[in-house]
This record gives structure tokens, sequence and C-alpha cells, in this order.
């Protein structure tokens, strides 16, 4: 007797455990869809509202810089450094800053001259230009008006 009760409490285990697998299945493809089709009204969109607050800064007006020709090195050498760039400004100090750019001119000129023709090796050579032409730039117009400066060309020869 002791053989027939072992083998049907087997039997009990066995569908017991077919029976728990065939039921968690049956919930994780439940829960699946519940979550996918929102049944459970879980997801929630927010509106979006028609005024986000965000104001979009204002575009800068451009103002060329005159191309800049400059000897680099001994005059003889007939080695030269050729700049053009832009500078974006305010739109309302726009007419003040085109009446300054001579100063601007005369301001990256002296800086051009100074640049040694070793410098153009370095990787981060233009990074360095930027910042020292933009240094030059707000000495003579002011910090407020100058939005950034750009380097459209900066060629040695």
């Amino acid at each position: 007797m002791s053989d027939q009760t072992a083998e049907t409490e087997a039997k009990k285990g066995g569908s017991g455990l077919v029976l728990g697998l065939i039921l968690a299945v049956i919930g994780a493809a439940g829960g699946y869809a519940a979550v996918g089709l929102d049944l459970l009204g879980l997801r929630h969109v927010p509106e979006v509202a028609a005024d986000h607050g965000y104001v979009a800064p204002a575009a800068g007006v451009f103002l060329e810089i005159p191309q800049i020709i400059v000897m680099n090195g001994p005059f003889l050498s007939g080695r030269h450094l050729r700049f053009r760039g832009s500078l974006e400004v305010r739109p309302e100090d726009a007419e003040q800053v085109q009446i300054l750019m001579p100063r601007v001119v005369d301001a990256l000129q002296n800086f051009l001259r100074s640049v040694k023709a070793e410098y153009f090796d370095y990787p981060d050579a233009i990074d360095q230009f930027r910042d020292h032409m933009r240094l030059r730039v707000i000495d003579v117009i002011g910090e407020a008006p100058l939005i950034d400066l750009l380097i459209l060309e900066l060629v040695p020869n």
C-alpha cells in the first residue's frame, strides 16, 4: 500500500505544478494586456498647453568685419595671415557697433600681428583665437551688445 500511496501523491504534486504554471502564464499574459492596452487607466498623458512660457532669444544682427590681412613673420618672408569674420550683436545696438567697426578692425589687426606662425600647429588654436579676439572686441564695444564672434576665414599663408 505504501507504493500506491506514494504513486498517487506524486501524481497530485505533478498536476499541481502544471496547474500552477498554466495559471502563472495566464496571469502574466493578462497583466501584460491590461497594462499595454491601459485597461487600468495607469497611463496619464498630460495635456499640452498652448503657451509654454518659453520665449526664444532674440536673433542677433550680423555685422561683417572687413577682411584683415596682416604680415606674419619677417617682412621679406612674404608670409601673411588672412582673417574674415562677423559680429553677432543685439539688434538695438547694431548701429552703434557699426560706427565703432574701424576701432574693432584696429584691435583685431594688432592682435593678429602678434600671432606667431607656430601657433597654428596647436589643435585648439581656433578656439583660443576666438576667445582672444572676442576679448578685444569687448574692450572696444563693451560686453552687452556682443552675442558672439564668428570666424568665417582664418588662413595663414
